[in-house]
């Protein structure tokens, strides 16, 4: 395969190539640290000879010649699009084509089939944290010791509130017998 590249100037380049009765085209600018490509396929037919490239008063156009008659198309940064009219090039400027063996514009490779996720392993219980006098371990509840001070915690899960706890709507103090906040209602276990 065939394929013409034309330079627009400014980090631009125009990549043409015919594939059958379409014709691609390849527009790829390159700027530091930067690289952008959009491609466009045009239904023109077979080249009866390569393809032309001219600069206009309203930009760059491209000129593909077939056997059923001219094809136009108007390359901008925005895109590029086919014109149904033909483009005054009277005054237009030439831009050579090189022909080149590929489009050396990057394409990504085909993405892979994703295999499954394997189950997370369960976490292991963490081991007691001592640091000088203080402990403090997370399971099965929560301890912590510091001297003769220590502090437990229900184990998680667990919904029956701990002699001086408080209900977790209003802020009401429960007792350990409560299974209703007796200020706002709310079950406490």
């Amino acid at each position: 395969m065939i394929t013409y590249l034309g330079n627009l100037g400014s980090g631009q380049q125009v990549y043409v190539e015919n594939q059958g009765t379409q014709t691609i085209v390849t527009l790829f600018s390159s700027t530091p640290g930067q690289q952008q490509s959009q491609s466009n396929s045009f239904s023109t037919g077979s080249w009866v000879q390569p393809p032309a490239l001219f600069r206009t008063a309203s930009g760059v156009v491209l000129q593909i010649q077939t056997q059923s008659g001219n094809h136009f198309v108007r390359l901008q940064t925005s895109g590029m699009s086919s014109l149904n009219e033909t483009p005054s090039l009277s005054n237009a400027e030439n831009i050579p084509l090189q022909q080149t063996e590929k489009n050396p514009a990057p394409t990504m490779p085909p993405m892979q089939p994703i295999s499954p996720m394997k189950p997370m392993e369960p976490m292991k219980p963490m081991e007691p944290m001592r640091m000088g006098d203080m402990e403090m371990q997370m399971s099965p509840r929560m301890q912590m010791r510091m001297g003769n001070m220590e502090l437990q915690m229900p184990p998680m899960g667990t919904e029956t509130p701990a002699k001086g706890s408080f209900c977790t709507q209003c802020g009401n103090q429960l007792s350990a017998e409560d299974k209703f906040c007796g200020k706002c209602g709310h079950q406490v276990r």
